[in-house]
C-alpha cells in the first residue's frame, strides 16, 4: 500500500520569494559578479530545436549563455562539438557507442549531455561511472532529470558532473500532469541542495560534487534568480529563449492578404537587422545586402523604418509529436510535450542584459558580491495573494 513520505508542504516558486539582507555592504550593483568562474552566466539552453542548433550556437556564447546542440543535430555534428569543448545531447545508446565501448576519443575537454527524460535509471549512472574509467576527467557529463532530493547522492558518487533538476515543470512537458510523477521544483532544488551543503560539510571539495541545474518552469528572471537563491548553481531554460527573435524556433508572422484576412508566413529575419520591439509591434530595416538584391531585380525599396508587425516562434517539448518526429522521424511513443506558438518581443541581447542587470540587482539586495554568495540567502514561503500582488 502506497504511503506519503515525508508528508511536509512542498513548493514551487510561486510560493516563495527572496529575502533582502538584514543590511548590505553593497552600495552599487557594479559590486556584483553575475558570472561563474568560466566569465558565462549561470544559464543552459535546453537541448532543444526550438531554441538552439548549429546556426545560433555561437550567438547563445557571444551572449554569455551555455548552448546545448540538440540531438536533432547530426550524429557528427554533435560528436565534434562535444570534443571541441561544447556542450552536446546525446541518447543513451548514443552515449554508451561513442563513450564506453572502446572508442577513444583523442580530445582534452569532452562535454557530454546524456538526454533521456527519466534520470533514475540505473544504467545511467552505470554508463557515467564507465565513461568516467576510460577519460577521467577529460569528460564532463550532465544527466537528468531527476525528481527525488536523494537522487543527487547517486549522482555524486557515480562523478555524475551536471545534474538536470525536475520533471514535468517545462513549458512544453505534460509529464507530471498524466503520470503524477514529479516533485514541486524549488523545494526540489532547495533539498538537493542542502545534501550538497551535507557532503561539503564532511569535506568533500565543492568543485568536484556534482552541479545542480535547475531545469523547467522558469517563465521569468525572477524565477532564474529563486533558482539560485535556492541552491542551483546553473538555470536551464526552454520557453523563455524559444521566444527570443534569434532562436532556432520557426518565427511566423501575420500579413493581410487582398481579402483583409490574416496569413501565417514565415519570417525572413535574414532580410532585416536593427529590429527593435515597441507598441506591441516589431520594426527595423531592411539590411544592404536585401536592398542590393531587390534593385538587381527591378525592385527600388526603403531602407529604413519597415514596419513589420507581430511574431511569434512555434515551440514544442521534445517529448511531444513534432519533437519525437524532429529527431526520431517519426511518433515512437505516446506523446508527453505540447506543441504551441508564443509571442517574440525581446532578441537575446535585450534579454539578456536585462537578466544581467536584474540578477546584479537582487545579489546587491542580499549582500551577494558572487552567485555563490546570493545561493546563502534567504528564502521565504509566500501567500498565492502574495505572490499575485507582485507579478500583477
Amino acid at each position: 500500500m502506497g504511503k506519503l513520505t515525508n508528508a511536509a508542504m512542498k513548493y514551487s516558486y510561486n510560493d516563495i520569494m527572496v529575502k533582502p539582507a538584514m543590511l548590505s555592504t553593497i552600495e552599487h550593483r557594479a559590486e556584483c559578479n553575475p558570472y561563474n568562474e568560466n566569465g558565462m552566466l549561470p544559464l543552459f539552453t535546453a537541448p532543444m530545436d526550438s531554441v538552439v542548433n548549429i546556426e545560433n550556437f555561437s550567438k547563445f556564447i557571444e551572449n554569455k549563455i551555455t548552448p546545448i546542440l540538440p540531438r536533432t543535430e547530426s550524429l557528427e555534428h554533435r560528436i565534434n562539438y562535444s570534443c571541441d569543448g561544447y556542450w552536446a545531447a546525446f541518447s543513451l545508446q548514443e552515449f554508451e557507442e561513442e563513450f564506453t565501448k572502446g572508442k577513444i576519443v583523442t580530445a582534452d575537454n569532452i562535454k557530454a549531455l546524456i538526454d533521456i527524460a527519466n534520470g533514475h535509471v540505473a544504467r545511467l549512472y552505470d554508463l557515467v561511472r564507465k565513461s568516467k574509467e576510460i577519460y577521467g576527467d577529460k569528460i564532463q557529463v550532465m544527466v537528468g532529470n531527476i525528481a527525488n532530493p536523494e537522487t543527487y547522492r547517486v549522482c555524486v558518487e557515480s562523478k555524475v558532473d551536471y545534474v538536470r533538476c525536475s520533471i514535468g515543470t517545462g513549458a512544453g512537458c505534460i509529464t507530471s500532469s498524466n503520470t503524477s510523477v514529479g516533485y514541486p521544483i524549488a523545494s526540489l532544488i532547495s533539498e538537493i541542495a542542502a545534501i550538497k551543503k551535507e557532503f561539503i560539510e564532511r569535506g568533500v571539495d565543492k568543485n568536484k560534487l556534482t552541479k545542480i541545474v535547475a531545469d523547467g518552469g522558469i517563465r521569468n528572471y525572477s524565477d532564474v534568480i529563486k533558482a539560485i537563491a535556492l541552491g542551483a548553481d546553473y538555470v536551464m531554460i526552454g520557453s523563455v529563449f524559444s521566444k527570443m527573435l534569434e532562436s532556432a524556433a520557426m518565427k511566423i508572422m501575420d500579413k493581410d492578404s487582398s481579402t483583409g484576412k490574416k496569413l501565417q508566413l514565415r519570417f525572413p529575419i535574414e532580410r532585416y537587422e536593427n529590429l527593435k520591439f515597441e507598441n506591441n509591434c516589431w520594426y527595423g530595416d531592411y539590411t544592404d545586402d536585401f536592398v542590393e538584391k531587390m534593385k538587381k531585380d527591378g525592385r527600388n525599396i526603403e531602407k529604413k523604418n519597415k514596419v513589420i508587425g507581430g511574431i511569434e516562434a512555434k515551440f514544442y517539448g521534445m517529448a511531444s509529436k513534432a519533437g519525437q518526429i524532429a529527431m526520431k522521424g517519426k511518433k515512437v511513443h505516446t506523446s508527453e510535450g505540447i506543441e504551441k506558438t508564443l509571442p517574440v518581443t525581446y532578441t537575446m541581447k535585450t534579454w539578456t542584459e536585462n537578466m544581467t542587470d536584474y540578477l546584479k540587482s537582487a545579489m546587491s539586495y542580499t549582500n551577494s558580491r558572487t552567485l555563490d554568495d546570493l545561493k546563502e540567502a534567504q528564502v521565504v514561503v509566500v501567500s498565492q495573494n502574495t505572490y499575485n500582488s507582485v507579478n500583477k
